[in-house]
């Protein structure tokens, strides 16, 4: 069973004004922000010192914010906010960097706040994320309880004045280099925009996929950690980089995007710099076979069928790519 994060004891209940267990972090090397057109603050950054609040009206209560003081019997009428600090005491800068500067139209910027989960967790999303809520965040700024590593949590994004990020208690670090921050910016572009798929597609083929998915990402990190030769499915399956998908009637299509460096990192290139692509065509075979295996077991009724390609995009036809979406839910 995986650990509770320390930060999350027990749930306060509604009218309670009891905080739970919390577990600020220390970061490596922080600095004080500065605002100034020499260095601005940019999206993906990582600040401290700053609040989130959480308004609601009646009885609504959120019992994963630790550390709130939630209003006293609130009538069913009443509206009401209250002010939450991340019990990291971490926040993510969301706005984009043009807003951030903006002092004429953008008087705000959106964060949300970083919260620590366990290691085997953190490592499912970092090698090809799939949560449209959680975003792996670079652990080597902080220093982190051991088993424990942070996420971007987008359930509680918040908006703050921009002028908060001048006060002297707000520090910050930057953990992305260009290419990390230019994916964190695309996932929340996707977070916001990603295409919707039908409950159907979700509930009968998606979701499905998305367990084999995990679980072979899980034997592949094992295997990897220990020294190990995971499955050629799960090697398949680390070797991805992005999913994709695209409906086409009772067909679901699900597209990873591999990369000969991702590809090198899972064993299907050897010494001599050639690719494995009788092992590759094999794993992907395997992969829609376990993924219709466990589609037919739990959704047999269903009336779709799922079908599971891998390949670099550079080979892949503009004509053909256009039609799929980014795989986030």
């Amino acid at each position: 069973m995986s650990p509770s994060p320390p930060e999350f004891g027990a749930s306060p209940t509604s009218g309670s004004n009891q905080a739970s267990l919390r577990l600020p972090l220390k970061a490596t090397t922080d600095a004080p922000l500065s605002i100034d057109v020499l260095s601005p603050p940019k999206q993906g950054d990582a600040l401290s010192g700053l609040t989130q609040a959480v308004a609601g009206v009646g009885v609504a209560v959120a019992p994963e914010l630790p550390g709130a003081r939630w209003p006293t019997e609130p009538g069913e009428a009443d509206a009401w906010a209250v002010a939450v600090d991340a019990a990291t005491n971490w926040y993510v800068l969301l706005s984009q960097d043009c807003d951030i500067v903006d002092a004429g139209d953008e008087p705000t910027v959106l964060i949300a706040p970083l919260v620590l989960v366990p290691v085997q967790e953190w490592q499912v999303l970092h090698r090809n994320g799939y949560s449209a809520r959680r975003f792996a965040y670079p652990h080597d700024k902080f220093i982190l309880p051991e088993g424990f590593m942070p996420v971007v949590d987008l359930a509680w994004v918040t908006t703050v004045l921009k002028g908060s990020l001048t006060a002297e208690v707000v520090r910050c670090v930057r953990p992305f280099t260009g290419p990390n921050r230019a994916h964190f910016g695309e996932w929340l572009a996707t977070r916001f925009g990603r295409v919707p798929f039908s409950t159907e597609v979700v509930e009968n083929v998606l979701d499905h996929f998305d367990y084999v998915r995990v679980r072979l990402t899980k034997s592949f990190v094992k295997a990897s950690q220990s020294g190990g030769t995971a499955s050629m499915e799960a090697r398949a399956v680390g070797a991805v980089v992005r999913w994709y998908s695209r409906v086409d009637g009772p067909r679901v299509h699900v597209l990873g995007e591999l990369t000969r460096q991702s590809l090198l990192a899972a064993g299907f290139i050897n010494d001599d710099n050639e690719l494995d692509i009788e092992g590759l065509a094999k794993a992907q075979e395997r992969l829609s076979a376990a993924v219709t295996k466990r589609i037919n077991a739990k959704s047999a009724h269903g009336g779709y069928e799922a079908r599971v390609t891998l390949a670099d995009l550079e080979l892949v036809p503009a004509s053909q790519f256009r039609e799929f979406a980014l795989l986030v839910r």
